[in-house]
């Protein structure tokens, strides 16, 4: 398009940026005419165009009365392949539009309810997604950020029901939620009386097991709540300031003295620390009232045990009196220096508050290693069995310790220790004792810091392809052994004690083959966490975490961190290994020359991945430029005290800060994907013992390949190819 024709279109009253969509167009080959009007906007030209390099039937939307917003959801749709004839009305806001789209590419139908509110659809979308009922409080007229928490309880399986109303905002339905997954007494807080941040703050005293009571007011206001609440976790003795007359500033003051140890007693006579002569001693009190000082100013001559008591008598220091220091004075050790005679105490916290459990918090989960150097994962310790009904922990609460006081006799408040934070987690109760848990299922107990979890445990024998598919929502431990085209599907462990031949497991955790596998080429062992076994041969092995074995013979071995094949005569041989960080092998190959590759660093995922990111980077960049200009031309045409009633403006600001939003989660992705490239090159391949010809390595795509037998290489990435240690 020569600027001769831009010029004409601009005499004809195109704008620049419907001139640039016309020239994209046509330097597409595209039949620009469904757009060559300037009736349309740039950004509803620019739909269109999209449209056009599609091939899509654009004459379902290529009309003025769609906004550019609604037609890019149409476009969306026809892309998709979905009937886009069911939302494709002007009268369907762009949202509603959205949220019917992605239904339809899930396969749910919801264009009877456009006339719901676009949150509402989402959420009515994502439940049913997930196979629960919104439908009940969606008929109860509850909002989208309420549903949002509702859904999440749902899906999660917590009866919120009883403790919510359609009067209660998200973010307090929120609060309840989160109470409920903790197992709380949500009944203390679940009401209109409370705001959601009056309700975290005695959630937040509930988890962390202080007397929450002593602030269960609301006419507290939140932020009073959380000093009293600071003050407790402290083991603070909170009456003091606890008032409903103290705003929140003054009661942080007011914490913060206590926590010092200063009180706001001052005995009559004693208030500004200056020296109390007497005829030949003088006494001085440090102004925080917790040390007297003793001094001679003249002859010692007259200043007797009794002169001493009786002046500190007097002067009312009754507590923390130093014999061995009145004695050094009455035998003039003392001199004239200072001498503390008197000294306070402060307070003093009790023990902390502790969990007493009754199960083995901690499991020996390593093989023992053989003299050969290889694993034996026949004792392997993996789990602890607990059945329905045993106590599981007990906490004891911290105590208050001794009380504190200044040299005037002054008792300080007692300080508690530290309370501990209740256990969280799933498969148990606590009692209404409030400190003893209890299991409510049979299974398998863990403590992860302060998650407490007990699991479903699937226990089998040995295992046939006519027994058909197992999956299970929980650990499965298999006491026999897996036969050929069996399936186990787990969310959490697979042990498996026996061999395993051509089978698929697939585990949510860990999988522990206690004796190892032989697939024959066939099947599947993958893990969300480690694999480990006493042999891998002919299998197809897959981890997110670490993968460990003692041989490992023709197999397809992936993992996303470290693979160690260990022992003296552990042998990796054939087939293709691949860890992101490490690869630690005693012998590779042997000596026939079978073909064995070993490869780490960067994945061609993470490299595909960063070229997407990178390209949906530059998509939203340009979609922004387009639409702050449109931005800027509508500012243009309306002053600010107009904009606001603008619908064309509104959505416009509201999608800017979308685009705005993705392009910074893109750019936090895309500097996740770069730290794992840059963390790649410290890659390494040990090969500890010999090594034959045969062996292939590659880092970071740099390759090498062994010419004979050597013994001990370390491999590394080098700017210059693939660096060899002896």
């Amino acid at each position: 398009m020569t600027r001769q024709e831009q010029q004409e279109y601009l005499n004809k009253g195109f704008s620049k940026d419907q001139v640039e969509e016309i020239k994209l167009g046509l330097e597409e080959g595209l039949d620009i005419e469904p757009y060559e009007d300037k009736g349309f906007f740039a950004l509803q030209m620019r739909e269109i165009r999209l449209g056009l390099m599609k091939e899509l039937p654009v004459e379902i939307y290529a009309r003025k009365d769609f906004d550019w917003f609604q037609m890019e959801q149409i476009r969306l749709g026809l892309e998709e392949g979905l009937n886009v004839r069911l939302y494709a009305y002007p009268k369907v806001a762009f949202d509603t539009m959205r949220q019917i789209r992605l239904a339809l590419a899930d396969g749910i139908n919801l264009v009877k309810y456009t006339s719901l509110p676009a949150g509402v659809l989402r959420e009515l979308r994502k439940a049913i997604k997930a196979g629960v009922d919104l439908a009940p409080y969606i008929e109860d007229r509850y909002d989208a950020e309420q549903l949002e928490q509702i859904r999440v309880s749902l899906e999660r399986n917590i009866n919120i029901q009883p403790y919510i109303t359609n009067e209660l905002r998200g973010s307090a339905i929120e609060q309840i939620r989160l109470g409920l997954e903790r197992g709380l007494n949500v009944k203390q807080y679940a009401g209109l009386q409370y705001e959601w941040r009056q309700m975290r703050e005695i959630r937040r005293g509930m988890e962390h097991q202080v007397n929450f009571s002593l602030y269960l007011n609301p006419l507290y206001d939140w932020q009073q709540m959380r000093e009293i609440r600071l003050g407790l976790e402290d083991g603070l003795d909170v009456t003091s300031y606890k008032s409903l007359m103290y705003p929140a500033t003054d009661m942080s003051v007011k914490r913060a003295y206590l926590a010092a140890g200063i009180v706001d007693v001052q005995p009559q006579g004693v208030s500004n620390g200056k020296p109390i002569a007497y005829n030949n001693f003088e006494l001085k009190v440090t102004p925080d009232q917790m040390i007297a000082y003793f001094q001679l100013t003249g002859s010692r001559t007259g200043v007797t045990r009794s002169v001493i008591m009786n002046a500190l008598e007097e002067k009312g220091i009754v507590k923390g009196i130093d014999e061995n220091i009145i004695n050094k004075i009455l035998t003039d050790r003392a001199g004239n220096q200072p001498q503390e005679i008197a000294k306070g105490c402060k307070s003093e916290p009790g023990p902390d508050g502790y969990y007493e459990y009754f199960f083995k918090t901690e499991v020996n989960r390593q093989p023992k290693v053989l003299e050969d150097g290889s694993l034996d994962y026949k004792d392997i310790e993996w789990f602890e069995q607990v059945r329905k009904g045993q106590r599981l922990a007990l906490y004891h609460p911290a105590e208050t310790g001794p009380a504190g006081y200044n040299i005037f006799g002054v008792e300080f408040p007692k300080v508690k220790g530290k309370e501990l934070n209740i256990l969280t987690g799933k498969g148990f109760y606590i009692e209404q004792d409030g400190h003893t848990y209890v299991s409510n299922v049979d299974g398998i107990v863990e403590l992860k810091g302060n998650k407490l979890e007990v699991s479903n445990l699937l226990t089998l024998g040995d295992l046939t392809a006519y027994m058909g598919d197992t999956k299970f929502d929980g650990n499965v431990h298999v006491k026999g052994s897996i036969g050929n085209g069996c399936t186990i599907i787990a969310k959490g462990d697979i042990i498996v004690d026996g061999f395993v031949e051509a089978a698929r497991l697939e585990a949510g955790g860990n999988i522990i083959l206690r004796k190892g596998v032989n697939a024959q080429g066939k099947g599947l062992i993958k893990a969300d966490g480690n694999i480990e076994g006493s042999f891998f041969e002919n299998a197809n092995i897959k981890a997110k975490g670490n993968i460990k074995t003692s041989y490992c013979l023709k197999c397809d071995v992936e993992s996303e961190n470290t693979i160690e094949v260990s022992g003296r005569h552990g042998s990796l041989l054939g087939g293709n290994t691949y860890a992101r960080m490490l690869i630690t092998v005693n012998e590779a190959g042997n000596d026939t020359g079978v073909k064995t590759h070993v490869k780490v660093g960067v994945s061609n995922e993470v490299i595909k991945r960063k070229i997407i990111i990178n390209n949906e980077i530059k998509k939203v960049v340009k979609e922004l430029a387009s639409l702050d200009a449109a931005y800027d031309e509508l500012a243009a045409l309306y002053p600010p005290e107009a904009r606001e009633d603008n619908d064309m403006f509104k959505k416009i600001d509201t999608v800017r800060f979308a685009k705005k939003e993705i392009k910074r989660k893109l750019e936090e992705e895309l500097a996740i994907v770069e730290g794992l490239i840059d963390e790649a090159k410290e890659a390494k391949i040990e090969m500890k013992g010999a090594v034959y010809e045969g062996v292939t390595a590659e880092i970071n795509g740099k390759k090498w390949m062994a010419t004979g037998r050597d013994i001990g290489l370390t491999l590394v990435d080098d700017e210059d190819g693939i660096k060899i240690l002896k």
